[in-house]
């Protein structure tokens, strides 16, 4: 049997106390089975530690291993003299051979470990090194000054380590933040600004002096700089590499980099010496702004709702009304960079506390969900404040009530919660200063109760809005969104379909973004998911990061910020008549048969049509085409996509014609009405035909001319490689049944299968089970330690028991490496702990 680990995992974010169990007849075996599908842009290193897979060397330029970019490659390298399937040479170099544009960058992260070091390279075709990047933590990036092919290598200089390593999308946006230092910066080279503890002054003047350097400014009760003198460089140099475990010199293209190299290699070690505080480089400095919300780009679902519009009619900030938005769910992060300035005091009902903060819900570093966290940023992040993330209404206050802790929470604490934050009496004998306008309810559980659907009643017959998820289990709408006083929302994808996990039904009311991280159909690098704030406490302490999660969960906090939104431009505006214009059609995109479905509910929310029915102002407004989705991105395996025209503003427009263009190039693109109207709004399908298109990435775009309006412009890409280059890929997997004890039953190896796993457990015996996927590339026994891929039914985020009482088909979820930008996580969030030891056993 293999051994029990359920504590490393996502732990279930469920109402229901689910009870497990084995069945009542141990002889009713049957068979569990599903397909695990890799995250959109994935690919592994050729060479890992897992003795299960192929070892095909990428270590030296010319047996680089040819990815594409943009791409999330997880890997593994190991320093000569390490333990590993490489013997004592180790696996010092990973290098792949990619085609970079001008600025496109390339980001290493790996799990900060003692004795760890690895470093970022980038050479140009014939292997000499163009820039390089050394620090003492993750992450480290680098970013080409030209268009080329280039070698991007991962270096182990002591230690081993899982890594992941990031090729962003062309068009990303050039995201910066506390980046270990490179070659190519622009630094004084010799350099170095250090500090250290005041009683050690004389002593670290005699240091300097005995390794080639003199203290040219400063004084020892502050920083210093300390500079290697001309004649005696060679000195310093050699001095400061006998404290590195690097000894190999590079072959660098233009000399002098070989000079500002050995400077940073120099700043690294003093950093590691005992007796020096701080070390840095003495950077030019010149004058710079920095960017509103620098992750907001990567936020799609605001232009899938149209919120950049709504926002020239209201923020949510003052002249606005405030409006308070209450998370119930596993707490909030109170000291994140991104969300101090929009909380309240909130409870804490699992602990009794008067605190909102979330601890984490699990004891295991780097496997807590900080779901709560996440859902407060999609809602209401503090935005234009040159942090993070854009919240979908800026000024709504977060009201934070935890609930849901390790192991998930109960459903009466969670009314308890749900009593606190509409002002009604509850356990903690007290109440907010003012009640709650909205309260999101991302969570689900449970069965029908009179006492909760009046409760439910009685909260919206006080005007509260109450929103809560239909859940994730691609089946009928779970409680409490199915109560009849709740706003049911579902999920959607990039491209505006219902998210494959959305569950659906009679109760539905509307949907609204959710993601899905199998695919990038938006084109920016990164797996569909919603970007929001989370927590990275991999250290052992809670520090601000920033994540993509799938869910109707999410969904549910975009829709409670478009509704924090309206509120606050019409704080009159109360549950009945929001559901009046709902129903009238009047605050969302339709978007499967005309009026209400059971798989969307009364279509998308719309953030511009919600703020404009509810002012009464779109008589007035001029006419607004959009498209949806505003950009089209084919990928390596696309050929049909569809793009919708709409008059989201005011008045009447014509569409007297839509043109595809691809200039200077093939035509290898057409553009079909699908389901146009008079006006020529509506559906339109767009294919791409890849023969006889060479390998490589290709831009084209679709006009749109109307009678009255300036064009609008579709931007379209295409991109075409090798069969064996395209497909998603995290290398082999082991997938593990877990019993409602925690004890892991079963455990599968398996491989890909035309860019998919196809699992399957026989002979399970009834009870209720979690399902994980990941990778062991360490080969220590464990899948999902932090740099590996993850996954979990039905998604890591909300990590949910599955009944076995029947054979069971169907049971599909994705798997993937996680991400940074700048210093920041992004991905799941689930990544394990760092010590490499906190997943699943595996086989």
């Amino acid at each position: 049997m293999v051994a029990k680990a359920i504590t490393s995992l996502v732990l279930a974010l469920l109402l229901a106390a689910c009870g497990g169990g084995n069945g009542d007849d141990p002889r009713d075996l049957y068979r569990v089975s599903g397909v695990i599908v890799p995250d959109a842009l994935n690919r592994v290193d050729t060479d890992t530690n897992d003795p299960d897979t192929p070892l095909i060397p990428n270590n030296t330029p010319e047996e680089a291993q040819p990815v594409l970019a943009p791409a999330l490659i997880g890997g593994f390298v190991a320093a000569p003299g390490t333990d590993t399937r490489f013997g004592p040479d180790g696996d010092k170099y990973d290098m792949f051979r990619v085609d970079l544009q001008e600025g496109q960058k390339i980001v290493l992260d790996f799990p900060e470990s003692p004795g760890v070091d690895l470093g970022l390279y980038l050479f140009d075709e014939d292997g000499e090194a163009q820039d390089a990047t050394v620090g003492n933590s993750a992450p480290l990036s680098l970013a080409p000054d030209a268009a080329g092919t280039y070698i991007v290598a991962v270096r182990a200089d002591s230690g081993m380590s899982n890594y992941a390593l990031r090729l962003d999308a062309t068009h990303s946006l050039a995201l910066e933040s506390r980046r270990a230092p490179r070659v190519s910066d622009d630094f004084v080279s010799g350099d170095l600004i250090v500090r250290h503890p005041r009683d050690r002054g004389i002593s670290m003047a005699d240091t300097a002096r005995g390794m080639g350097l003199r203290i040219a400014a400063g004084h020892p009760a502050r920083e210093q700089l300390w500079r290697v003198s001309g004649d005696r460089a060679g000195q310093a140099m050699e001095a400061l590499s006998g404290w590195s475990p690097v000894r190999q010199r590079l072959r660098w293209a233009d000399p002098e980099d070989q000079a500002r190299y050995e400077t940073l290699r120099a700043m690294k070690t003093l950093g590691e010496m005992p007796d020096v505080e701080a070390v840095s480089l003495n950077h030019i400095v010149r004058p710079t702004r920095l960017p509103d919300d620098p992750f907001q780009g990567l936020q799609w679902f605001h232009r899938n709702i149209d919120l950049p519009l709504a926002w020239d009619i209201g923020t949510g900030e003052p002249p606005d009304s405030e409006v308070v938005v209450a998370v119930i769910d596993t707490g909030v992060f109170l000291e994140h960079e991104d969300l101090r300035g929009q909380l309240l005091p909130g409870y804490d009902f699992i602990q009794m506390e008067p605190t909102g903060d979330d601890p984490g819900d699990s004891p295991m570093l780097g496997a807590s969900s900080w779901h709560g966290t996440h859902v407060a940023g999609i809602a209401a992040a503090a935005t234009d404040n040159a942090t993070g993330i854009a919240g979908v209404s800026w000024g709504a206050r977060i009201l934070p009530v935890r609930t849901l802790g390790e192991g998930g929470g109960t459903l009466y604490d969670t009314l308890q919660g749900i009593r606190y934050a509409a002002g009604l009496p509850n356990d903690s004998e007290t109440v907010p200063e003012r009640p709650a306008d909205v309260i999101n309810l991302s969570l689900g559980g449970g069965s029908f109760s009179q006492a909760q659907a009046d409760l439910y009643q009685g909260i919206r017959d006080e005007g509260i809005f109450v929103l809560a998820a239909s859940g994730n289990s691609a089946g009928s709408v779970t409680f409490p969104a199915a109560y009849d006083a709740v706003f049911a929302v579902g999920a959607t994808d990039a491209v505006n379909d219902r998210a494959s996990y959305s569950s659906f039904g009679n109760q539905l009311a509307f949907v609204a973004p959710g993601g899905d991280m199998r695919v990038d159909r938006t084109g920016d690098g990164y797996p569909d998911g919603l970007l929001s704030t989370l927590v990275d406490d991999t250290s052992g302490s809670r520090k601000s990061a920033y994540a993509f999660y799938q869910g109707t969960s999410m969904a549910t906090a975009v829709a409670s910020g478009v509704v924090a939104l309206a509120r606050s431009v019409h704080p009159e505006l109360t549950p009945e008549r929001f559901e009046q214009v709902l129903v009238a059609g009047l605050l969302t995109d339709d978007l499967g048969p005309e009026g209400w479905d059971p798989e969307t509910g009364w279509g998308q929310i719309n953030a511009l049509r919600t703020l404009m029915a509810v002012t009464d102002g779109d008589s007035d407004l001029d006419p607004v085409l959009t498209a949806r989705p505003g950009r089209l991105e084919f990928g390596l395996t696309e050929d049909l996509l569809e793009f919708s025209l709409r008059n989201v503003g005011g008045g009447s427009l014509r569409v007297t014609e839509v043109q595809a263009n691809t200039p200077g190039q093939t035509d290898w693109m057409q553009v079909n009405p699908k389901s146009v109207g008079a006006d020529g709004l509506g559906s339109y399908t767009v294919m791409v035909d890849r023969d006889g298109l060479p390998d490589g990435s290709y831009e084209g775009s679709i006009t749109v001319q109307t009678e009255s309006l300036e064009d609008l412009v579709i931007p379209v890409l295409l991109r075409v490689a090798a069969p064996e280059l395209a497909l998603d890929t995290v290398g082999r997997i082991y997938v593990v049944l877990v019993d409602a004890d925690g004890e892991a039953v079963a455990a599968r190896g398996v491989d890909p299968e035309n860019g998919v796993y196809n699992y399957r457990f026989d002979d399970v015996a009834a009870g209720e089970y979690h399902i994980v996927a990941g990778t062991d590339m360490n080969n220590d026994g464990f899948i999902c330690d932090a740099g590996e891929a993850c996954g979990a039914f039905p998604t890591l985020s909300l990590f949910e028991q599955v009944q076995i009482d029947r054979d069971r088909e169907g049971l599909d979820f994705s798997v993937g490496f996680r991400a940074r930008v700048g210093d920041t996580l992004l991905g799941s969030g689930q990544s394990g702990a760092g010590d490499g030891s906190a997943g699943f056993a595996r086989p």
